[in-house]
Protein backbone atom coordinates (compact mmCIF):
# COMPACT_ATOMS: atom_id res chain seq x y z
CA UNK A 1 0.00 0.00 0.00
CA UNK A 2 1.43 3.59 -0.83
CA UNK A 3 1.58 6.02 1.84
CA UNK A 4 -0.89 8.02 -0.11
CA UNK A 5 -2.83 5.01 0.26
CA UNK A 6 -2.23 4.84 4.08
CA UNK A 7 -3.15 8.42 4.97
CA UNK A 8 -6.09 9.55 2.70
CA UNK A 9 -9.13 9.33 4.40
CA UNK A 10 -11.73 9.18 1.56
CA UNK A 11 -11.91 5.64 -0.38
CA UNK A 12 -12.50 7.01 -3.80
CA UNK A 13 -9.22 9.80 -3.57
CA UNK A 14 -6.99 8.50 -5.68
CA UNK A 15 -3.28 9.71 -5.91
CA UNK A 16 -2.82 10.72 -9.45
CA UNK A 17 -5.92 12.58 -9.86
CA UNK A 18 -5.72 13.99 -6.44
CA UNK A 19 -2.48 15.57 -7.39
CA UNK A 20 -3.77 16.94 -10.37
CA UNK A 21 -6.53 18.55 -8.57
CA UNK A 22 -4.68 19.95 -5.83
CA UNK A 23 -2.43 21.25 -8.38
CA UNK A 24 -4.52 23.15 -10.10
CA UNK A 25 -7.04 24.41 -6.96
CA UNK A 26 -3.84 26.45 -6.14
CA UNK A 27 -3.47 27.77 -9.65
CA UNK A 28 -6.81 28.51 -9.42
CA UNK A 29 -6.55 30.10 -6.49
CA UNK A 30 -3.30 31.86 -7.22
CA UNK A 31 -5.14 33.61 -10.83
CA UNK A 32 -8.32 34.57 -9.44
CA UNK A 33 -6.17 36.50 -6.81
CA UNK A 34 -4.03 37.92 -9.57
CA UNK A 35 -6.85 38.91 -11.22
CA UNK A 36 -8.42 40.94 -8.37
CA UNK A 37 -5.72 42.62 -7.24
CA UNK A 38 -4.67 43.58 -10.25
CA UNK A 39 -7.57 44.32 -12.64
CA UNK A 40 -10.28 45.56 -10.18
CA UNK A 41 -11.46 49.26 -11.13
CA UNK A 42 -9.32 49.05 -14.32
CA UNK A 43 -10.85 50.02 -17.69
CA UNK A 44 -12.77 46.91 -19.13
CA UNK A 45 -13.02 44.98 -15.81
CA UNK A 46 -16.99 44.24 -15.84
CA UNK A 47 -18.64 44.49 -12.61
CA UNK A 48 -20.05 40.80 -12.74
CA UNK A 49 -16.50 40.24 -12.93
CA UNK A 50 -15.81 41.34 -9.49
CA UNK A 51 -18.38 39.07 -8.55
CA UNK A 52 -17.52 35.95 -10.79
CA UNK A 53 -14.03 36.03 -9.97
CA UNK A 54 -14.23 37.01 -5.95
CA UNK A 55 -16.50 33.74 -6.21
CA UNK A 56 -14.09 31.30 -8.17
CA UNK A 57 -11.51 32.41 -5.17
CA UNK A 58 -13.77 31.17 -2.21
CA UNK A 59 -14.91 27.97 -4.28
CA UNK A 60 -11.32 26.87 -5.09
CA UNK A 61 -10.53 27.68 -1.84
CA UNK A 62 -13.50 25.69 -0.34
CA UNK A 63 -13.14 22.76 -2.74
CA UNK A 64 -9.02 22.64 -1.38
CA UNK A 65 -9.59 22.39 2.14
CA UNK A 66 -12.19 19.29 1.74
CA UNK A 67 -9.58 18.02 -1.01
CA UNK A 68 -6.84 18.48 2.16
CA UNK A 69 -9.20 16.57 4.89
CA UNK A 70 -9.50 14.14 2.08
CA UNK A 71 -6.30 13.23 0.77
CA UNK A 72 -5.34 13.33 4.82
CA UNK A 73 -3.30 16.16 5.70
CA UNK A 74 -2.98 17.62 9.07
CA UNK A 75 -5.71 18.45 10.88
CA UNK A 76 -4.22 21.39 12.45
CA UNK A 77 -3.35 22.94 8.92
CA UNK A 78 -6.94 22.44 8.26
CA UNK A 79 -7.40 24.10 11.68
CA UNK A 80 -4.78 27.12 9.72
CA UNK A 81 -6.49 27.43 6.99
CA UNK A 82 -10.11 27.81 7.16
CA UNK A 83 -10.49 31.17 8.45
CA UNK A 84 -9.23 31.70 4.99
CA UNK A 85 -11.42 29.77 3.48
CA UNK A 86 -14.31 31.80 5.33
CA UNK A 87 -12.87 35.08 4.19
CA UNK A 88 -12.73 34.76 0.77
CA UNK A 89 -16.61 33.36 0.63
CA UNK A 90 -17.25 36.48 2.62
CA UNK A 91 -16.95 39.30 -0.74
CA UNK A 92 -19.33 37.62 -2.86
CA UNK A 93 -21.96 36.71 -0.18
CA UNK A 94 -22.66 39.37 2.04
CA UNK A 95 -23.66 42.76 1.02
CA UNK A 96 -21.18 44.89 -0.19
CA UNK A 97 -21.74 49.23 -0.64
CA UNK A 98 -19.99 49.26 -4.24
CA UNK A 99 -20.72 45.69 -6.17
CA UNK A 100 -23.72 43.09 -6.36
CA UNK A 101 -23.51 39.99 -4.60
CA UNK A 102 -25.50 36.44 -4.16
CA UNK A 103 -26.72 34.95 -0.99
CA UNK A 104 -26.50 31.41 -0.15
CA UNK A 105 -30.25 30.03 -0.31
CA UNK A 106 -30.90 26.88 2.02
CA UNK A 107 -34.08 26.18 -0.67
CA UNK A 108 -31.11 24.60 -2.68
CA UNK A 109 -29.59 21.09 -1.85
CA UNK A 110 -25.81 22.59 -2.95
CA UNK A 111 -26.42 25.59 -0.19
CA UNK A 112 -28.44 23.88 2.56
CA UNK A 113 -24.33 21.41 1.79
CA UNK A 114 -22.54 24.41 2.10
CA UNK A 115 -24.54 25.69 5.11
CA UNK A 116 -24.06 22.19 6.78
CA UNK A 117 -20.02 22.14 5.54
CA UNK A 118 -19.39 25.57 6.84
CA UNK A 119 -20.79 25.20 10.30
CA UNK A 120 -19.52 21.91 10.73
CA UNK A 121 -16.03 22.74 9.91
CA UNK A 122 -16.07 26.19 12.21
CA UNK A 123 -16.89 24.36 15.33
CA UNK A 124 -15.16 21.00 14.96
CA UNK A 125 -12.14 22.80 14.01
CA UNK A 126 -12.19 24.74 17.30
CA UNK A 127 -12.85 27.69 15.63
CA UNK A 128 -15.66 28.94 17.46
CA UNK A 129 -15.10 32.43 17.29
CA UNK A 130 -16.10 32.27 13.66
CA UNK A 131 -19.34 30.16 13.64
CA UNK A 132 -21.04 33.87 14.09
CA UNK A 133 -19.56 34.90 10.60
CA UNK A 134 -20.34 31.65 9.09
CA UNK A 135 -23.97 31.77 10.10
CA UNK A 136 -24.26 35.67 8.32
CA UNK A 137 -23.25 33.94 5.23
CA UNK A 138 -26.92 32.82 5.61
CA UNK A 139 -28.61 35.27 7.36
CA UNK A 140 -28.02 37.88 4.48
CA UNK A 141 -31.29 36.00 2.90
CA UNK A 142 -33.01 35.83 6.49
CA UNK A 143 -36.51 35.64 5.17
CA UNK A 144 -35.71 32.91 2.96
CA UNK A 145 -33.44 30.97 4.82
CA UNK A 146 -34.63 31.26 8.49
CA UNK A 147 -37.35 29.20 10.38
CA UNK A 148 -38.18 26.90 7.77
CA UNK A 149 -35.70 24.03 9.19
CA UNK A 150 -36.04 22.32 12.07
CA UNK A 151 -32.35 20.56 12.13
CA UNK A 152 -30.27 23.94 10.89
CA UNK A 153 -32.27 25.60 13.83
CA UNK A 154 -31.67 23.14 16.39
CA UNK A 155 -27.95 23.63 15.35
CA UNK A 156 -27.67 26.81 15.73
CA UNK A 157 -29.24 26.75 19.66
CA UNK A 158 -27.08 24.64 20.16
CA UNK A 159 -24.13 26.50 19.63
CA UNK A 160 -25.76 29.09 21.66
CA UNK A 161 -26.95 31.57 18.78
CA UNK A 162 -30.47 32.55 18.49
CA UNK A 163 -33.22 30.44 16.76
CA UNK A 164 -36.46 30.95 14.95
CA UNK A 165 -38.78 28.51 15.51
CA UNK A 166 -39.39 26.03 12.66
CA UNK A 167 -42.22 24.07 13.77
CA UNK A 168 -40.71 20.75 13.14
CA UNK A 169 -40.33 21.45 9.26
CA UNK A 170 -37.16 20.17 6.64
CA UNK A 171 -36.06 21.25 3.52
CA UNK A 172 -35.26 17.36 2.66
CA UNK A 173 -36.37 14.75 3.43
CA UNK A 174 -34.77 11.55 2.23
CA UNK A 175 -32.22 11.68 4.96
CA UNK A 176 -31.89 14.67 7.19
CA UNK A 177 -34.77 13.90 8.92
CA UNK A 178 -32.78 10.63 10.21
CA UNK A 179 -30.43 13.67 12.44
CA UNK A 180 -33.18 15.28 13.62
CA UNK A 181 -34.60 12.08 15.23
CA UNK A 182 -31.33 11.44 16.50
CA UNK A 183 -31.16 14.80 18.28
CA UNK A 184 -34.21 14.09 19.98
CA UNK A 185 -34.31 10.15 20.80
CA UNK A 186 -32.75 9.55 24.04
CA UNK A 187 -29.03 9.00 24.32
CA UNK A 188 -28.66 5.03 23.68
CA UNK A 189 -31.36 5.24 20.53
CA UNK A 190 -29.01 8.56 19.17
CA UNK A 191 -25.84 6.11 17.05
CA UNK A 192 -29.08 4.41 15.44
CA UNK A 193 -30.09 7.15 14.09
CA UNK A 194 -26.63 8.81 12.62
CA UNK A 195 -26.21 5.41 11.03
CA UNK A 196 -29.13 5.52 9.41
CA UNK A 197 -28.37 8.81 7.90
CA UNK A 198 -25.06 8.07 6.91
CA UNK A 199 -26.31 4.99 5.02
CA UNK A 200 -28.63 7.20 3.01
CA UNK A 201 -27.28 10.31 2.51
CA UNK A 202 -24.75 9.74 -0.29
CA UNK A 203 -28.20 8.99 -2.49
CA UNK A 204 -30.21 12.05 -0.93
CA UNK A 205 -27.43 14.35 -2.38
CA UNK A 206 -28.19 13.68 -5.89
CA UNK A 207 -28.57 16.65 -7.67
CA UNK A 208 -25.67 18.68 -6.04
CA UNK A 209 -22.61 19.66 -8.42
CA UNK A 210 -20.46 17.28 -6.64
CA UNK A 211 -22.27 14.09 -6.65
CA UNK A 212 -20.80 11.49 -8.68
CA UNK A 213 -17.61 13.27 -9.30
CA UNK A 214 -15.25 10.45 -8.45
CA UNK A 215 -16.69 8.40 -11.01
CA UNK A 216 -17.30 10.62 -13.87
CA UNK A 217 -14.47 13.54 -13.09
CA UNK A 218 -12.07 11.99 -10.84
CA UNK A 219 -9.47 14.79 -11.48
CA UNK A 220 -12.06 17.22 -9.94
CA UNK A 221 -13.45 15.05 -7.05
CA UNK A 222 -12.75 16.60 -3.52
CA UNK A 223 -13.96 13.77 -1.72
CA UNK A 224 -17.75 13.21 0.20
CA UNK A 225 -18.06 14.13 3.68
CA UNK A 226 -21.49 14.42 5.79
CA UNK A 227 -20.16 16.78 8.09
CA UNK A 228 -23.27 17.58 9.52
CA UNK A 229 -23.45 13.80 10.73
CA UNK A 230 -19.79 14.58 12.55
CA UNK A 231 -21.21 18.19 13.99
CA UNK A 232 -24.53 16.37 15.63
CA UNK A 233 -22.05 13.66 16.68
CA UNK A 234 -19.98 16.17 19.01
CA UNK A 235 -22.61 18.62 19.91
CA UNK A 236 -24.82 15.99 21.30
CA UNK A 237 -21.97 14.36 22.67
CA UNK A 238 -22.75 10.84 20.99
CA UNK A 239 -20.87 7.54 20.99
CA UNK A 240 -19.81 7.05 17.43
CA UNK A 241 -17.91 3.20 17.77
CA UNK A 242 -21.01 1.79 16.12
CA UNK A 243 -20.61 3.89 12.84
CA UNK A 244 -17.17 6.20 12.66
CA UNK A 245 -15.91 3.75 9.62
CA UNK A 246 -19.17 4.19 8.19
CA UNK A 247 -18.55 5.59 4.68
CA UNK A 248 -18.95 9.72 4.56
CA UNK A 249 -18.64 9.91 8.08
CA UNK A 250 -15.83 12.29 9.12
CA UNK A 251 -14.48 10.90 12.58
CA UNK A 252 -10.94 12.35 12.39
CA UNK A 253 -12.75 16.06 12.53
CA UNK A 254 -14.72 14.76 15.68
CA UNK A 255 -12.33 13.12 17.07
CA UNK A 256 -10.10 16.26 16.92
CA UNK A 257 -12.81 18.36 18.32
CA UNK A 258 -13.10 15.92 21.56
CA UNK A 259 -9.63 16.20 21.71
CA UNK A 260 -8.68 20.25 21.25
CA UNK A 261 -12.38 21.83 21.78
CA UNK A 262 -14.66 22.60 25.10
CA UNK A 263 -16.47 19.99 26.27
CA UNK A 264 -19.81 19.71 24.35
CA UNK A 265 -22.66 22.10 25.93
CA UNK A 266 -25.21 20.22 27.82
CA UNK A 267 -28.13 18.82 26.25
CA UNK A 268 -30.56 21.63 25.68
CA UNK A 269 -32.85 23.28 23.06
CA UNK A 270 -32.44 19.98 21.42
CA UNK A 271 -36.32 19.94 20.67
CA UNK A 272 -36.72 24.05 20.55
CA UNK A 273 -37.67 23.18 17.06
CA UNK A 274 -39.16 20.22 17.08
CA UNK A 275 -42.90 19.28 17.04
CA UNK A 276 -45.09 16.21 17.03
CA UNK A 277 -45.34 13.92 14.39
CA UNK A 278 -43.41 13.78 11.27
CA UNK A 279 -41.26 16.55 9.37
CA UNK A 280 -42.91 18.27 7.15
CA UNK A 281 -41.21 19.94 3.91
CA UNK A 282 -40.56 23.71 3.56
CA UNK A 283 -39.29 23.33 -0.49
CA UNK A 284 -42.26 24.12 -2.90
CA UNK A 285 -43.39 21.34 -4.98
CA UNK A 286 -42.36 18.78 -2.55
CA UNK A 287 -44.99 16.65 -0.55
CA UNK A 288 -45.11 16.87 2.48
CA UNK A 289 -44.97 13.18 4.99
CA UNK A 290 -49.00 12.72 5.57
Amino acid sequence: MSSFSSKRREKFLNEEPSSVRRLGLHEDIADAQLLLDTSLGKEGFREDGWFAWNWALASAKRRLLVHSYSDGSPMEHLAADFPGVLAAQEPSSLPHPLHETEPFSLEELDGYHYAMTFLSLAKLLCRDDLVPRVVALFDVAYTDNRGKDALYEALLGKLGLPTVPAKGMLRFLKAHPLLLKAIEAEPRKRPLFVAEFLEKWYSAMKGTAWHGLHDKIPQSFDGYWAFEAGLVTYLWDIDDSSYRDLPFYPKDLVDYARTHGAVASPDINATLAAQDGPPTSTRSGEVCPK
